[in-house]
């Protein structure tokens, strides 16, 4: 590295001459970047969930909706049922994408008549009498599409279901921040007239909500990075040179990491929002490191140019391989089956080694420009005598210190089998929000905001045979059985509503006709009456049908039991059929299945990578013992998880190959400055003090500088993102007690360097 700082400060002025040739265009691009947390965020092109889910909705009106709900002690009054239609009709022409907003004063109801079947609106005037109320209500609780939807069982809460078709291909991110502000508009009026509380949910709401927490994220993090960063910067080194250049090499890398994003298409997403703390805090280590080195070595040698050039010669080295580790740490990501899991492995990676090819540059020309008596900026008295005590504490408890270390690491351990995992979209979200507030009004009023589809793919005219209809029922039987299923619907609902009716509305005839003949007829009257609702769940040749199953919200555990059962009922009851089980809630059942892929085989490969790094860097022995360190953190802050009940998700998923990136970094520092002390004394209790003293002051700065970076995440509006930052947190200060006392007594016991 001695020869590439001679380099950089002969012709330094070629250098920032390119470097910002390579940024003016790279910032240009990004402004076109795109912020997205739609299902191609979390599913590869090709993906078969994805084309299962693509093929539902050609074949069926979107699975998307928005519920809106409100609670009325007598809905069935008639100022109440014409306010509902007013509203719906307000929801309908107010909100872009709906189709249509279905409510009790939009429904048809199915009536037998003495002619054959009438198809006519549930309410076309409001009830004027008891008689009259009565009947409607009868009318409600006889028809599942109404009870428990469109009203609450109890009969105190009224729902409006607005159902979204996009244009196009659109993904959904403009058109889903559209739609959930004209809701909001809509119903923040309504409840400054009326004084109703409204509630609303659904896939476009919560969408929606997830953009708006990525825009606010990424105005918050990047200029509390920079602030937190440089106040430390600023409060370790007393001078603004090493403030301003440490900044603008880890801005610069931001900016060439965004505007790479931005030129290549690649959108913002919800874990992507972390670049902007990550590169900052993890980018400027580097320069306190070489900053550091250059304040011990300048007294010594008492010239600038002599001092930078030992410092790239002592300092560079580390720094390389400590990006290098963290690069491969993100790297590791890459292999992840989620588009932005991957993508932030990407640019994670690209970032951190552009910010350590900017600090060696520019910190250096930086500290070219400092003045005054150098060494004293960094001698934090209270600080060395912690380290002297630490050092001896090593030396005097040797036994204790890894006895110690050893059963933390097998208490933290048991924790690791307590991982679970969490799906939800609604995860996102912080306890006490206003989206998680009204999706369990949701629950507990009406049937929730959640459903997944089966799709039953035969042929033409095959969903008119009452033996494969007997079949769906069953099993929507099996899935109403689950508790937290509130209904389910499918062709089955209607042609037993039919056959009811066609036979005065008597209970014994709510069931399947029994021929095919039967079963044809009652679906040709229904069509001739008007009725066109069945085809939400069966297409028009009656070869394709759906069982929609609506549910309230799952944990992971409740919605894999649910899938298991379902799927195992359609393997042994509907063979000879093509059955796709998808929806969302099945889409974020499979991002948690890939999840935990991720997780194992990243952190597989970046402790691959990384072992094969430290083996080069410190020899076969040296490169063994390194990892023993690191591991230390890596249990305790996956064990943290489990006895804790922090979730694995879609931000905590990546925390395991992060932190070993990281977390190894201190490791490499400390193991090359003892096995330089250790040469140049041949004693390695000396070499173990004189590492702590002078480069643990770095570690333990850098470890400042991390924790208060990861501390960004605690402000942001996404609970799973303060969960990632209080995680990581956790894992760089456990990396420092590793470094300062496993590592040190390590190295004094074992004959590691020659």
């Amino acid at each position: 590295m001695r020869k590439f700082g001679e380099l950089i400060l002969k012709y330094r002025v070629l250098v920032v001459i390119a470097i910002l040739g390579l940024t003016v265009p790279l910032l240009l691009h990004v402004s076109s970047l795109d912020i997205e947390a739609d299902e191609n965020t979390w599913f590869a092109k090709g993906n078969d969930t994805l084309k299962g889910y693509d093929e539902f909705k050609e074949h069926f009106a979107s699975d998307e909706f928005v519920v809106v709900a409100y609670g009325c002690n007598d809905p069935l009054s008639e100022s109440e049922i014409a306010y509902l239609s007013y509203l719906t009709e307000e929801l309908e022409t107010g909100v872009p994408y709906v189709d249509e907003a279905v409510s009790l004063t939009t429904v048809d109801d199915i009536v037998g008549t003495a002619a054959a079947l009438e198809v006519k609106p549930l309410i076309s005037e409001a009830p004027k009498t008891d008689e009259e109320l009565s009947r409607l209500k009868e009318r409600i609780d006889l028809n599942p599409f109404f009870k428990g939807n469109l009203i609450s069982d109890e009969g105190k809460t009224i729902g409006i279901a607005l159902r979204i078709i996009r244009s196009g291909n659109d993904p959904g991110s403009k058109t889903s921040q559209e739609i959930a502000a004209d809701v909001r508009t809509v119903l923040q009026r309504e409840h400054e007239t009326t004084g109703r509380q409204f509630y609303f949910g659904g896939g476009p709401i919560t969408h929606a909500r997830v953009l708006g927490m990525l825009q606010g994220d990424m105005q918050k993090f990047f200029p509390l990075a920079l602030l937190l960063t440089g106040a430390v910067l600023f409060f370790i080194f007393k001078g603004w040179p090493t403030v301003l250049f440490p900044l603008a090499s880890v801005f610069l890398s931001l900016v060439w990491t965004l505007g790479l994003k931005g030129l290549v298409g690649s959108p913002m997403t919800p874990v992507s929002t972390t670049l902007f703390a990550l590169i900052t805090v993890i980018g400027v280590a580097n320069s306190v490191h070489l900053i550091s080195h250059y304040w011990i070595e300048l007294p010594v040698l008492k010239d600038k140019r002599k001092a930078l050039l030992a410092t790239y010669e002592r300092a560079g080295k580390p720094c390389l391989f400590t990006s290098l580790t963290t690069a491969i740490g993100f790297g590791s990501l890459s292999v992840s089956h989620i588009p932005a899991i991957r993508s932030l492995g990407i640019f994670a990676g690209f970032g951190i080694m552009s910010a350590f090819l900017l600090s060696m540059i520019l910190v250096p020309l930086g500290l070219q420009l400092t003045k005054g008596r150098a060494s004293k900026r960094v001698e934090h008295r209270v600080m060395g005598r912690i380290l002297g005590a630490i050092g001896r504490f090593n030396l005097n408890h040797p036994k204790l210190v890894l006895t110690l270390g050893l059963s933390i690491v097998l208490a933290m351990g048991i924790g690791i089998l307590r991982i679970h995992t969490e799906g939800s979209m609604l995860e996102y979200f912080k306890k006490g929000s206003d989206i998680r507030e009204s999706a369990e009004f949701l629950d507990e009023r009406l049937g929730g905001i959640s459903s997944t589809e089966v799709v039953i793919y035969g042929k033409r005219d095959t969903f008119k045979d009452p033996e494969i209809l007997e079949k769906i029922e069953r099993l929507q039987e099996l899935a109403n059985a689950h508790p937290k299923v509130s209904s389910s619907y499918s062709i089955v609902d209607y042609l037993k509503l039919i056959n009811r009716a066609l036979h005065g509305d008597e209970e014994a005839y709510y069931s399947i006709p029994s021929t095919k003949k039967a079963a044809a007829q009652s679906l040709l009257l229904y069509e001739f009456s008007g009725g066109s609702g069945i085809e939400d769940y069966v297409t028009r040749d009656y070869g394709t049908a759906r069982v929609s199953i609506r549910t309230k919200q799952l944990n992971e555990q409740e919605k894999k039991a649910l899938l298991a059962q379902v799927e195992e009922y359609v393997a042994h009851d509907l063979t000879g059929f093509r059955v796709e089980i998808t929806g969302w809630d099945n889409m974020t059942h499979a991002v948690t299945e890939s999840i935990i892929l991720t997780q194992i085989q990243s952190l597989g490969l970046s402790m691959l990578v990384i072992t094969a790094l430290m083996i080069i860097l410190f020899g076969l022995k040296g490169g063994l013992v390194s990892i023993l360190p690191n591991i230390f953190p890596i249990v305790f802050v996956l064990g943290l998880m489990g006895h804790a009940g922090f979730s694995l998700n879609m931000a905590t998923a990546i925390i395991a190959s992060i932190a070993i990136g990281i977390v190894v970094d201190d490791t490499i520092h400390y193991f090359s400055h003892f096995r330089y002390e250790f040469r140049k004394t041949g004693d390695k209790k000396q070499a173990m003090m004189g590492s702590l003293q002078n480069v643990g002051k770095a570690l333990c700065f850098t470890s400042l500088i991390l924790v208060l970076g990861f501390a960004i995440f605690l402000f942001s509006g996404s609970s799973i993102l303060v969960d990632y930052g209080v995680l990581s947190g956790v894992a760089v200060i456990t990396a420092l007690l590793g470094d300062l006392f496993i590592g040190p007594v390590l190295l004094s016991k074992l004959n590691i360097f020659k």
